[in-house]
Parts: structure tokens; C-alpha cells; sequence
């Protein structure tokens, strides 16, 4: 990335954080705690191993982060690993889902964040990847829907440049890196990151009380992964059915504590049952 257009991401991102996209998580979904209420950074979920390895059944696997830095990515390594690559938009895809829910129970202010923090912690990294494999560069796209919210737009019009976003992200995934494993197994892979990232996210989530973007990224997470069963699930249960299964429990296990995007007064889902479920999908990956 030039150093004049890596300028004017940050003005961009600067200025979304004077109207108050990147402030910490607080007013219409609740109070917040650290930054981005994180447990783990990014570079976790754009692991083309993510969910393996230590750290698959806890907190041991916090705070492991790749050399794009803390909520980087690797831009060599985004660029030749279609799994990283896909993963890096489906996270960006799956703060646009988190703030499209806060925003339908009335979380303005939490859907705006959800909207800036890609910008800065993944697309920062990510454009010149975008640009050097063809797709067209959305920071453009992603800039506008993180300043809709503040900028007097009806929710109908935030969610109309939301789906301009979506719309390129759908088109950026098409440019992905050449590989020989099939599109399903490469989606797969990024299913068991996200499905993962969101097991990990409630479980911070419900040690945490004051961590409630914890649980909205999470409801992403969970959100993202269903979005792409949707499309994928069939041609991945026709090249291997155990996945397909695996897949499916943990999706059915993570929508019934991410019924909604507004944080739930009490967790009472069964956070070993869930490692369990993302386990398994690991397992029938590395066999």
C-alpha cells in the first residue's frame, strides 16, 4: 500500500472515530470494556489453520497472532492462501452482519462500530491484496456505511450502503488465490474459523459482563458462517458428509446462544458443549 493511500485509509478511519464509529462500545447496546472486547486478535480467524492446534478447547489459545500484527493480517500470505484471504472478508463481512443486527434492535451507535472496525484492523492490510489480485478496492464502500449512521440516513439507506459493502465482498471473493483444493473444502476450512471465532467470543463474552461487543462479534461470527452454509453446504456434503455433519451441529449449537444480536442477561450456554462442537469439526478436517 502507497504511503498516500495508506493516509487517507487513516483520515478516513480518523475522522469515522471524531463521529464516534471506533468509541468504545457503549450507548444504545450497552456499556463496554476494552477495546473491541476482544479475547483473542484477528489474526486468529484468518489462520488457515484457525481452530487448531493449542488452544482449540480454550484460553490457551488467546492472543496467538500471525506477523500481520495485532489485528492485522499477513498480506503475502493473504495473497497466495485462498482460506486466509476468504477468511480475512468473511470477518469483514461478519462485523457488517453484527451491525445490520444491532441496528434492527436499535443499536445505532453499536452498528457503526461494527461497520469501522474492519477498516482498521483488517482492511488496512487487506487492500493491497485486493487491488493485486483484480477485485475492486470497497474502502470507498465500507467508509460510507460507517458514516451513514451519524450522517442523518434513515436505517433503510444504512442498510442500503451496508449492502453495497456486501455486494463487493461477494464480489472481492471471486479473485481469491489458485489452489488445487476444492472451493468446498476451501470454504469449509473457512466455516471452522469462524465457527470457532465464535465459540471463543461467548465464552469471553459470558466471563466478561462488561465485554458486550464480545458477544455481538460473535453473533457475526456465527452470522457469517450460516450465510455461507447457505451457499456451500451442499457441494461440501457431497465431497464429505462427516464434515458436513460436524458443521452443521456446531451452526445448530451457536445459533441457540446467538438467537439475537442484543446481548443476553445471562449465559447459560454450555461453552464445552460448543468447544466440543468446533473440535469435531477440526478433527474431521486433520483426518
Amino acid at each position: 500500500m502507497g504511503i498516500k493511500r495508506k493516509s487517507k485509509l487513516w483520515s478516513q478511519v480518523g475522522a469515522m472515530a471524531l463521529m464516534g464509529g471506533l468509541a468504545a462500545c457503549g450507548g444504545e447496546m450497552g456499556e463496554g470494556g476494552s477495546e473491541h472486547g476482544q479475547p483473542v486478535d484477528d489474526q486468529t480467524a484468518l489462520s488457515s489453520h484457525a481452530g487448531e492446534g493449542e488452544g482449540e478447547s480454550g484460553a490457551e489459545g488467546e492472543n496467538e497472532s500471525g506477523g500481520g500484527g495485532e489485528f492485522g493480517i499477513d498480506p503475502e500470505l493473504a495473497r497466495q492462501d485462498p482460506v486466509v484471504y476468504l477468511s480475512a472478508l468473511e470477518v469483514i463481512r461478519a462485523h457488517y452482519l453484527a451491525g445490520i443486527g444491532a441496528l434492527e434492535d436499535g443499536g445505532r451507535s453499536a452498528a457503526a462500530e461494527m461497520f469501522a472496525h474492519p477498516i482498521s484492523e483488517i482492511y488496512v492490510d487487506l487492500e493491497e491484496v485486493v487491488i493485486a489480485l483484480g477485485a475492486e478496492n470497497f474502502l470507498d464502500l465500507m467508509s460510507d456505511a460507517s458514516a451513514a449512521p451519524f450522517d442523518g440516513r434513515s436505517d433503510e439507506e444504512v442498510g442500503a450502503a451496508v449492502t453495497r459493502v456486501l455486494n463487493a465482498i461477494n464480489a472481492a471473493e471471486t479473485f481469491r488465490p489458485a489452489t488445487e483444493e476444492s472451493e468446498a473444502s476451501v470454504y469449509a476450512k473457512v466455516m471452522a474459523g469462524l465457527i470457532h471465532r465464535a465459540v471463543l467470543q461467548y465464552q469471553f463474552a459470558a466471563a466478561e459482563p462488561r465485554a458486550v461487543e464480545a458477544y455481538l462479534d460473535g453473533f457475526g461470527f456465527e452470522r457469517a458462517a450460516s450465510d455461507i452454509a447457505g451457499r456451500q453446504m451442499p457441494a461440501i456434503r457431497m465431497e464429505n458428509a462427516a464434515l458436513a455433519d460436524a458443521l452443521e451441529a456446531a451452526l445448530a449449537a451457536l445459533a441457540e446462544v446467538y438467537p439475537t444480536a442484543v446481548r443476553p442477561e445471562a449465559f447459560d450456554g454450555d461453552v464445552d458443549g460448543l468447544f466440543a462442537a468446533s473440535d469435531a469439526i477440526t478433527a474431521v478436517i486433520k483426518s
